[in-house]
């Protein structure tokens, strides 16, 4: 396996070590290659799920949106989160 890094990319992983969020390079490198296999992964599941969809709606098992209930349910997640208060609109 080859090491070579661009610069740009060598001092980004020598900031984070630097920072202390990181304790060597190593680290640094394994947990990058983990969040990238959890993207990729995710990545794959969403792909799925779309071509699921894409499938429904081909066979016609789609269910027409109710805007009203899409905003109403946005504004009670909205009123949820911590420190954003109530939604005026």
């Amino acid at each position: 396996m080859t090491n070579a890094i661009p610069f740009d990319l060598d001092q980004y992983i020598g900031q984070q070590v630097a920072s202390g969020r990181f304790g060597s390079r190593e680290e640094f490198i394994f947990e990058a290659v983990q969040v990238y296999r959890e993207l990729e992964s995710r990545h794959s599941e969403l792909r799925a799920e779309i071509q699921r969809r894409i499938e429904e709606a081909d066979r016609g098992l789609l269910e027409p949106l109710d805007m009203e209930d899409i905003k109403s349910e946005g504004r009670r997640r909205l009123e949820q989160q911590p420190g954003t208060g109530k939604w005026e609109g």
